[in-house]
C-alpha cells in the first residue's frame, strides 16, 4: 500500500514524520507494510518550485506518486491535511479512478459563493504582499498565532521543535506565491465535482475545530450513500494528527486496514 501524504500551508513532508513511524510498518490489520510519499508541495521546502497554481500542484503530486517504487503495485491512498487536503481533493476529482481511498484531514472543499470567494481572493493577495514584505520568522510568528492554529501549542514540543525548523528552511518568495495561487480565493470550487469520487473516504476533524467539523458533516451528506466516514477527534483543533495523535492515528489505521483488505 502506498499513501501519497499532503501538508498544509507553511507546512512540509516532514510533518508526517510522527505519522510514519506509527503506520510505517506491517500491522495485524493490515496485510503489508505502508509505503509513503511526502512531497513538498509549490511554495515550500528551501528550494520552492514558484508556480503554485493548481497545475502546477496536480504535476507535483503525479510526480510524487509516479516515481515512487511501489506506485505500480498494491492500493494507493491519498492522504491530505488543510491545504494539502484541497490538493488531495482536486487530484482525487480529476482522477479519480487511480485512487483506492482518500483521507481528508481539516479539508475545505472551496467556497461556493462567488462573492465570498472574491472577497477571500483579495484577502489572499494582501497576504501575500504581506508575506513578501516580511522577514519569514516573523511572518510564521504571526501566521501561527491565527486562532484556528493556536491549539497546535498542545503539539509535543519536540515534534513542534522540528515543524518550527523545517518552516525556518522555506523562503517568502515560496509561500507568497503560494497564498496567492494556491488559496482559498483562488482554488477551484469543488462542491460541484464531489459526486465524481465513489472510493473509501475518512474525513477527520478536530472537536474543538467548530467550522471545519461542520464542512466534513457537510461533505459527509453530499456523497450521500457513498463510503465515508467521519470521525471527530476529542480534545484537538485544526491539526488532529498531531494534537491528538493517538486517537487520530488510530482512526487511520482502522481506516487503512479497511482499505488494505
Amino acid at each position: 500500500m502506498l499513501v501519497c501524504a499532503l501538508h498544509g500551508f507553511t507546512g512540509c513532508g516532514a510533518d508526517f514524520a510522527p505519522l510514519l513511524s506509527a503506520l510505517g510498518g506491517p500491522h495485524e490489520i493490515i496485510n503489508a507494510p505502508i509505503q509513503w510519499s511526502c512531497p513538498n508541495l509549490p511554495g515550500h521546502g528551501a528550494r520552492p518550485e514558484l508556480d503554485c497554481s493548481a497545475a502546477a500542484t496536480l504535476q507535483c503530486i503525479d510526480h510524487a506518486v509516479q516515481s515512487h517504487p511501489s506506485s505500480q503495485t498494491g492500493k494507493k491512498v491519498l492522504l491530505g491535511y488543510s491545504m494539502g487536503g484541497r490538493a488531495a481533493l482536486l487530484h482525487a476529482c480529476k482522477q479519480p479512478q487511480f485512487w483506492d481511498a482518500l483521507i481528508l484531514i481539516s479539508t475545505n472543499p472551496g467556497i461556493e459563493n462567488p462573492e465570498e470567494k472574491a472577497v477571500r481572493a483579495k484577502a489572499d493577495a494582501e497576504m501575500a504582499l504581506r508575506i513578501e514584505n516580511s522577514k519569514l520568522e516573523a511572518f510564521l510568528n504571526e501566521w501561527q498565532a491565527t486562532p484556528i492554529l493556536r491549539s497546535q501549542q498542545d503539539i509535543r514540543s519536540d515534534w513542534r521543535q522540528s515543524m518550527r525548523l523545517n518552516r525556518l528552511q522555506h523562503s517568502v518568495q515560496g509561500l507568497a506565491n503560494s497564498m496567492r495561487d494556491f488559496g482559498q480565493g483562488s482554488f477551484p470550487n469543488l462542491w460541484p465535482q464531489l459526486d465524481r469520487l465513489d472510493m473509501p473516504i475518512l474525513l477527520l476533524t478536530g472537536a474543538s475545530d467548530s467550522k471545519y467539523t461542520d464542512i466534513a458533516r457537510q461533505i459527509k451528506t453530499r456523497l450521500g450513500n457513498r463510503p465515508v466516514s467521519h470521525r471527530i477527534i476529542p480534545e484537538a483543533g485544526h491539526m488532529p494528527q498531531l494534537e491528538a495523535p493517538v486517537e487520530s492515528i488510530q482512526a487511520i489505521r482502522t481506516f487503512l486496514g479497511q482499505v488494505g483488505y
